[in-house]
């Protein structure tokens, strides 16, 4: 059933071309891997969840926990979920995750406000389907998203700030 479904958006033009929009050609050279290759960009609007805590003795500060978002692209015809791993799956049941094995590279963001660029490495699950093929994802054009200012009073509160960017797929280049 799977490839059916795959084949079906290949024939539906579900998978992009590969064409770099100027936002990935815009990432700084840290967030550039080697040897890959732009398989799509998608749209993300969704909350970066941060949650206060302790140490002993210490006073409360914001971590990340999560980010939760909804990615779109290609006219509404790609729809991928973000959420904590970090990990992305597609509607059509693929999905990559961090590989812990890499770290993740970061670079600041233009402006100091926004949560910071990326390129995560990821291993993708035996689904196969839209994501089958990444090996990388880059977090680049950020709005939002960074803790807040204002410390937290207490322990274990839970925030969510709104954030969107530009996530690009690539692939290693055969």
């Amino acid at each position: 059933m799977r490839r059916w479904v795959l084949a079906a958006w290949l024939l539906l033009g579900a998978v992009p071309a590969v064409v770099p929009p100027a936002v990935a050609a815009e990432a700084p050279p840290a967030l550039q891997p080697p040897g890959a290759r732009l398989l799509f960009t998608a749209e993300a609007s969704g909350v970066q969840i941060y949650k206060s805590v302790a140490e002993p003795g210490g006073a409360p500060h914001w971590v990340l926990q999560a980010p939760l978002a909804r990615l779109t692209g290609d006219g509404g015809r790609i729809a991928i979920f973000h959420y904590a791993g970090p990990s992305w799956e597609a509607a059509d049941g693929s999905k990559v995750a961090h590989d812990p094995a890499v770290p993740v590279v970061s670079a600041p963001a233009p402006d100091p406000a926004d949560i910071p660029w990326l390129l995560v490495a990821v291993t993708d699950d035996p689904a196969p389907g839209l994501l089958a093929r990444v090996t990388y994802v880059q977090r680049l054009a950020t709005h939002g998203g960074a803790a807040p200012a204002a410390l937290p009073v207490r322990p274990d509160t839970l925030v969510g700030v709104p954030y969107t960017a530009t996530y690009a797929f690539l692939a290693r280049a055969p």
